[in-house]
């Protein structure tokens, strides 16, 4: 069996030093800013400086995750954390944002570049435009079998990293729009407020409906070290040093397992696999699509479950359980029937044979409140790090390489663009846009091939665009490659792309190509650098905001297409949804959505985003093309009429749904 890195979580310093301590031959941080995970303590310069100088004394490496769509406003504080990160000799960044990407190559070229799962690589051409665009590394998509992870390994010749262990994202990295949705605070930025973990109602029937089980993949090491992976990656930036160390112990123990003693070393850790006070595990698609991934009726909170609250007093409650407890170690008490919890750090007065009685002060308890162990008494000391003496008073190196007032944006090809495309999933839409005045795009997928197919070798449509979907698995590749070619035939070759694979898919053919609204181009740099691959228009995204949208208008005013109304794919994903919510609506407090069940599971608002009335600020702005969605509209002829006089300007229609336009993305 071959040698694999193991590659552990970082979110501070303590559970830093643990990782390398417990044996991790990689660790992964975040700075304060452009941090996937944003809620973590993660680095300053300073500390970067010093845990970068401290980890290669021990032989280990450090990738920093910079790993979030970046505004054009915030161009030039990446520049200084990409030198400062260049200075301390960190071994990697973790990238999504293809600016990002662009402007490491370009000015700092010693930082090698590994594609955050982020990015959606999910195939073998993924892969390896990975690679063609300057990536050493692809981290790929959770939603993977084993046998997908070892095509793409054997068609690729770029590093692959896959996640072993951990908290799983109900929604395809990269692709998630909820919580971006709900409050503006968006995941592709490190500000998921995640509400794939709350209590939702569907049918006045209430569950954790979107809450998976964790990722786990400590049976399977010795299959996946044969296959030539090169990175085993354990996600928890946001949890204690004491998770990062057992489960940096299990996996060492595994990886370093051989013949003779590789069952005994499997029973050890997931011996100490069980005490990581997370949720109960799944392996998701790994083995088999699994459809045990959620447990609605428990509560979405993590720990070790112990019992319930019993005779409570005012100061004290029992605790009936076999587990072992220690004053000092921290529970979690949950009140399912209101979605809430509290944390308590334990004082154990009395110790009785069927468990324990706990002091308490200042807290909301109720008998029946369930009661989860989340974090030991004591955690292990494991060192220090000595400072380094060549920063200034920031933390900052004091050689200055670069100027951050370098930035100088390349001007695109001006490309013709309509004044209004109209996007459809359906082709009964087709004879109702005759009078429209609009090009037509149709969205594609695996479902509505041959529908499209059959209707277009009867008809012929003028002005007609194609959009593949964000995710396009392995074994659907080929049948993509043979629409395309089919397209070519009629005479259609104006494509949206929506993931970096599906550049190389065109990669011997003249198409014209768009980037569609899930290759992000939040700043001007992602644009220049998608364009030197043919692409010259782009669509913005539907979480992004006026102003940023404005700003980036200055320089790409000429090849920038605004989606003004549709219903917007808030979530797209691979997991199989319970039978109690598949086409159903789900409610919380606040918020209501629906939920689509077909070959994806997708989740949409109840009502369609419509920013119609500020079309006449976004023409003062230079942009000069919009787009209206209809997917998920049934065709209707006065809808369509409706739409088509707000966007002229003859009608008003309220604009109750924004999404972040006005708000500002966060």
């Amino acid at each position: 069996m071959s040698n694999i890195e193991l590659l552990a979580p970082s979110g501070n310093t303590d559970s830093f030093l643990a990782a390398v301590s417990a044996g991790a031959d990689a660790v992964y941080v975040g700075l304060k800013d452009f941090s996937a995970r944003a809620k973590a303590k993660n680095f300053s310069y300073k500390q970067l400086n010093e845990i970068c100088s401290y980890a290669h004394q021990k032989n280990v490496k450090i990738f920093v995750a910079l790993n979030t769509l970046i505004k054009n406003s915030e161009l030039k504080d990446v520049m200084k954390s990409l030198e400062q990160i260049s200075l301390s000799q960190a071994d990697a960044i973790i990238v999504q944002d293809l600016g990002v990407a662009y402007l490491s190559k370009k000015y700092f070229p010693d930082i090698k570049l590994h594609a955050s799962t982020q990015l959606t690589i999910h195939n073998s051409y993924g892969a390896i435009q990975a690679k063609q665009m300057g990536f050493e590394r692809a981290v790929l998509a959770r939603e993977l079998s084993f046998d997908e992870i070892k095509n793409i390994k054997n068609k690729s010749n770029i590093e692959l990293e896959i996640f072993c262990h951990g908290a799983l994202c109900f929604c395809v990295s990269g692709l998630c729009l909820f919580s971006s949705f709900i409050g503006g605070y968006s995941g592709n930025r490190g500000r998921c407020t995640q509400p794939c973990r709350r209590l939702w109602t569907v049918d006045g029937k209430k569950g954790y409906f979107l809450s998976p089980k964790d990722f786990q993949l400590a049976d399977y090491i010795k299959q996946i070290k044969e296959t030539g992976v090169t990175s085993l990656k354990i996600e928890g930036r946001l949890k204690s040093a004491d998770y990062v160390a057992k489960t940096v112990k299990a996996y060492r123990l595994l990886i370093d397992s051989n013949e003779t003693n590789y069952e005994q070393n499997l029973e050890q850790a997931k011996d100490l696999l069980s005490l990581d006070y997370a949720r109960q595990k799944t392996t998701f698609n790994f083995n088999i699509k699994s459809e045990d991934i959620f447990e609605p009726q428990k509560s979405k909170n993590i720990g070790l479950y112990l019992g319930i609250v019993e005779n409570k007093t005012d100061t004290i409650f029992s605790l009936n359980t076999k587990t072992d407890l220690l004053t000092g170690d921290t529970v979690r008490i949950v009140d399912n029937k209101k979605d809430r919890s509290v944390v308590l750090k334990i004082e154990i007065s009395d110790k009785k044979d069927n468990g324990y009685k706990i002091q308490y002060k200042d807290l909301y308890l109720e008998n029946g409140f369930e009661v989860y162990k989340i974090a030991d008494a004591e955690q292990q000391r494991y060192g220090g790090i000595e400072e380094r003496k060549d920063r200034n008073d920031k933390g900052e190196y004091t050689k200055i390489t670069k100027s951050f007032n370098i930035l100088s944006f390349q001007p695109l090809n001006k490309v013709s663009l309509p004044d209004l495309f109209i996007r459809i999933n359906n082709v009964k839409w087709i004879p109702l846009l005759k009078n429209a005045k609009a090009d037509t795009i149709i969205k594609l997928s695996k479902e509505n091939l041959d529908i499209i197919k059959n209707f277009l070798s009867q008809k012929n449509i003028n002005d007609l665009y194609f959009e593949l979907p964000p995710y396009i698995e392995e074994q659907d590749i080929k049948v993509y490659e043979n629409f395309i070619n089919f397209a070519a035939d009629k005479k259609y070759n104006k494509f949206f792309i929506n993931n970096i694979s599906q550049i190389y898919m065109f990669k011997d053919k003249k198409n014209l190509l768009y980037a569609g609204q899930y290759l992000y181009t939040l700043n001007n740099y992602s644009a220049e650098f998608l364009s030197e691959y043919k692409i010259n228009a782009f669509v913005s995204s539907w979480e992004d905001d006026l102003f940023n949208i404005k700003d980036l208008s200055k320089n790409l005013k000429n090849n920038l297409i605004v989606y003004l109304s549709g219903f917007p794919e808030i979530v797209i994903s691979k997991m199989k949804f319970v039978p109690d919510i598949r086409n159903k609506n789900i409610k919380s407090d606040k918020d209501e959505f629906k939920v689509v069940s077909n070959k994806d599971n997708i989740i949409i608002p109840k009502y369609p985003v419509n920013l119609l009335a500020f079309k006449n600020n976004l023409l003062k702005a230079g942009i000069k093309s919009f787009a209206i969605d209809l997917s998920y509209i049934d065709p209707n002829v006065n809808y369509l009429t409706q739409v088509i006089k707000v966007f002229n300007n003859n009608v008003y229609m309220s604009s109750a749904n924004k999404f972040n336009f006005e708000r500002k993305l966060k």
